[in-house]
């Protein structure tokens, strides 16, 4: 078969690849790895192009759909993609198709994507529940002593309230003999008469 082009000559850009559908993969995407470099010759069957991170943590590794020719990468490994772009452009004519068809199968394993960057700690974090020989756990002497302040104010709150009680109580029942007041002036002028 005559190829009208030279192996290292790079094809036009006829089609590209673009990320998996907001509704296929969970985003945000991570580029994992890349597989390929421009100017390769790639078979689906036999050439992985590249793998994504989604945001479950699963990771899940492309082809394209034709044989044909990487003609440009638009992505780097690592790259975080919040919404649906074009990764790559190819080319898949009748060249690129022939030279696809000899190319060796790739030797790159599909998972072997770069591990990521470890995430510094921030130096502030909580201390960990102390425990006693028994297994329970201590609380720090701060906490405790804030714990046993809560607890008396509630126990005050709880005194005053029913003392206040008991004690307007005793109020209102002292008012209903001081709305009758005794009259003895009058019950004093007052005449008896004795009848036989």
């Amino acid at each position: 078969m005559a190829k009208a082009r030279a192996q290292s000559d790079i094809g036009p850009s006829t089609n590209g690849l673009a990320l998996p559908d907001e509704a296929t993969l969970p985003y945000p995407l991570r580029v994992q790895a890349i597989y390929v470099q421009v100017s390769d010759y790639v078979n689906p069957d036999t050439h992985p192009i590249y793998t994504l991170m989604d945001s479950a943590g699963a990771q899940h590794t492309y082809s394209f759909d034709l044989p044909g020719q990487v003609t440009r990468i638009l992505a780097r490994p690592g790259q975080i993609f919040t919404k649906r772009a074009r990764m790559f452009e190819f080319c898949c004519d009748r060249e690129a198709r022939a030279f696809a068809a000899v190319s060796p199968p790739s030797t790159i394993k599909p998972l072997s994507a770069p591990p990521i960057p470890a995430r510094p700690v921030s130096a502030r974090t909580t201390p960990r529940p102390q425990t006693d020989q028994t297994g329970h756990s201590r609380r720090p002497a701060r906490e405790a002593l804030l714990l046993g302040a809560l607890a008396t104010l509630v126990v005050s709150l709880v005194i005053l309230s029913q003392t206040k009680l008991l004690t307007t109580s005793h109020e209102n029942a002292g008012s209903s003999f001081a709305q009758q007041p005794l009259d003895l002036d009058r019950a004093s002028s007052a005449t008896f008469t004795v009848s036989d």
